[in-house]
Order: structure tokens, then sequence, then C-alpha cells
């Protein structure tokens, strides 16, 4: 006895019909009568007297149909319970910004343990900006945020896991090129890429009042679309750019320099959950990403 054959059984019993049955089912009529048949066998007796016109329910199978309705249906209901707790358990929204979910979420999957052939489907990534995921975790939608430095809410729960310093982004021929430190004043009245405020809005601050501290001009921030842009348009520009010193983990363009910046201006790569989370699915996620970081070399 098995549970396709109790399913087609209990089919059967309520349409009273094998062809009913089996449309219900999405199964074939012959295949619900194979599987009645061999319930029938494994019970000691026939449970549906059928006939051209009707089928019925034998006093054997009015029993049996009592006995196990109520099991059946209790087995059912504890499927189902188990199916959405490892849809909740098994599959966890990872936000990440680009640059971030290309240095760290690599390393994350191949953390992540296997059966088999099988990767488990521990996490999902959704690429999202910082501020959308600030948003996207307060509201549920995103169970786990991978971004830079986010704002402090009562809702969420940040943990800083690497503090980074802004790097100048230079061209070769640029004099500042052959400094090893260049002070802000240094690129004070010059146009400064980097990347869109709303990806970093805690740098684009803190460059900002940065340059507010060392100049009374107005520094003038230009945005390029994204991180993996920035050294190619500041080697075509001629402009300078400031980013995390992440940049250099990736850069392929040739003769562009990452100088260190004084004073120094710093931002973190944070992790985001809510502040109510419970999942302890959760945990080792965060501690594979805190350790990613943590081990991420930039070069200095």
């Amino acid at each position: 006895m098995n549970l396709t054959q109790l399913e087609c059984f209990l089919a059967v019993a309520h349409e009273l019909h094998f062809a009913k049955a089996a449309q219900r089912l999405h199964r074939s009529p012959a295949s619900v009568s194979e599987a009645v048949s061999a319930l029938e066998r494994a019970v000691g007796g026939a449970l549906f007297v059928r006939n051209s016109r009707r089928v019925e329910l034998t006093q054997h199978g009015i029993a049996f149909l009592a006995d196990i309705e109520d099991p059946y249906q209790q087995l059912e209901r504890a499927h189902r319970v188990a199916w959405e707790r490892g849809q909740k358990r098994y599959l966890a929204h990872v936000g990440h910004n680009a640059e971030l979910g290309h240095l760290l979420l690599p390393g994350l999957y191949a953390a992540t343990p296997r059966h088999g052939e099988f990767a488990l489907k521990l996490w999902k990534p959704v690429l999202m900006p910082t501020q959308e995921q600030e948003r996207a975790v307060e509201s549920g939608a995103l169970d786990i945020g991978l971004c830079w430095s986010a704002h402090s809410k009562p809702a969420l729960r940040c943990f800083e896991i690497r503090e980074v310093s802004a790097v100048a982004v230079l061209p070769g021929e640029d004099p500042l090129a052959d400094q090893a430190t260049v002070r802000l004043e240094q690129l004070a009245g010059r146009p400064i890429l980097m990347t869109p405020r709303h990806d970093n809005p805690d740098l684009d601050r803190r460059v900002r009042t940065a340059f507010a501290h060392v100049s009374s001009e107005q520094v003038d921030i230009r945005e390029v679309a994204r991180y993996d842009e920035l050294a190619l348009q500041v080697a075509t520009s001629r402009f300078a750019g400031l980013h995390p010193e992440t940049i250099a983990a990736g850069n392929r363009v040739p003769n562009v320099y990452f100088r260190k910046v004084e004073p120094a201006i710093t931002t973190s790569i944070c992790t985001l959950v809510r502040e109510d989370y419970e999942d302890p699915m959760f945990d080792p996620l965060l501690d594979t990403l805190a350790t990613l970081a943590r081990e991420l070399d930039l070069g200095g």
C-alpha cells in the first residue's frame, strides 16, 4: 500500500466514477483503476462494486474510507506545512548592488552546502541599490541586504562587516598619479566621477562634507552609470574619480591608478536584516558574507 493508491481510492470514493477521479487527479483512468486494484489486493478485499452503470463502495470500502480519510488529510496538511516551511527555509532573497555582488556572491555560492549533484537552494540574488534594499528589507520583500553603509532605522539591523577607504582613481597622465597619497584639496575644483548617489548615499554625503572642509568651492560630482565603468571613464575623460577601494579588486583598465586620499574618507560594506528576524537560516549566510568581506584582497 502506498500514497498513490490511497489518493486514487479517495478520489474514486468521492466521485464514484473512475473517469472523473482520473480527471481530478490528472491521471489516466487505467492508472487509477490499476492503483485501486493493487490497494484491494493489499487490504484483502474489494473496495468497490463496479458495473457498466455505476461504482459503489462495498462495506469493506466504507469501513476503510472511514478509517483512512482523516489520517490522509492530516498527512496532506503536514506535507503542505512542511513544503511552506521548506520554501521559507531554503530560499532567502539576498539583495546586492552590482559591485558587492560581483565581489562576494561567488564566494557565498561556493560555500553553499551541496547534496549530491544539486546545490541546495539556500538563497537567491536580487540586484538592487542600497536605498532600495533598505526599503525592501524593511517591507519584507528581501530577507538580507548586501550594501554600502545603510541608514539606521528602528525596523532594520545593520551589520558593518568591513570598513573600506575611498581612493582617488586617476589616469596615468595625471601628475597626482605619481603620489602615494592625494590630498583632497588637490582634487578641489575638478570634476569628480562617482557612481550614482542612490547606490552609496553614505559615501556621497561623506565626500561632499570632506570637500566642504578643505575648499570653499562646491564639489563638481558627475555620476557614471555603473561601478565597472568608472575606471574606463577616468581613462578616457582624464577626470579624477572617487570610489571605495574595492574598485581595485575588479579593475581591468590599463594606465589607471588608485591612490589613498587624505583626510581619509571611509564607508562600510554592510549586511542588512529586519530587526525582528528570527530565521536561523540567515545566520550562516550572514556569517559567510562577513568572512568573505574580511578576506577580500584589496591590494593594501
